[in-house]
């Protein structure tokens, strides 16, 4: 019998409160060209496919809360200047990993934990 594996992430789907301040957030600061959108039985939404993942934000039920069980890593060239040009508060500072990996974690607007990912390797 084959062993069957998943293929990699196909998606980021996320719910808000306010989703139009999350969509500006991820739009404007992570460069996602989030646009609205309705099809199917699918209230509106944001939704587009960048780099190969498809990113959905929707409209949040009351009684949802942010996630913090899983933390959505964002690669990036230099994590300093980014954080700068941005003006994120880190929640830690830049971790090492070795082997030229760099990471550091901060929260989106919703209080979702993100992450950085640097390798100065691959630069």
């Amino acid at each position: 019998m084959e062993n069957l594996y998943v293929k990699g992430l196909s998606g980021m789907i996320m719910s808000s409160a306010e989703p139009e301040r999350l969509v500006k957030f991820y739009k404007e600061v992570l460069g996602i060209p989030l646009a609205l959108n309705r099809h199917g039985n699918m209230p509106e939404h944001w939704e587009c496919e960048y780099n190969g993942i498809h990113y959905a934000v929707l409209k949040r039920k009351s009684n949802e809360q942010p996630n913090e069980n899983i933390v959505l890593s964002f690669a990036v060239d230099d994590i300093e200047n980014f954080v700068a040009t941005h003006d994120i508060k880190l929640i830690h500072p830049i971790m090492d990993l070795g082997e030229g990996a760099y990471i550091a974690s901060f929260k989106d607007p919703d209080g979702n934990t993100l992450r950085f990912w640097m390798n100065k390797n691959a630069i």
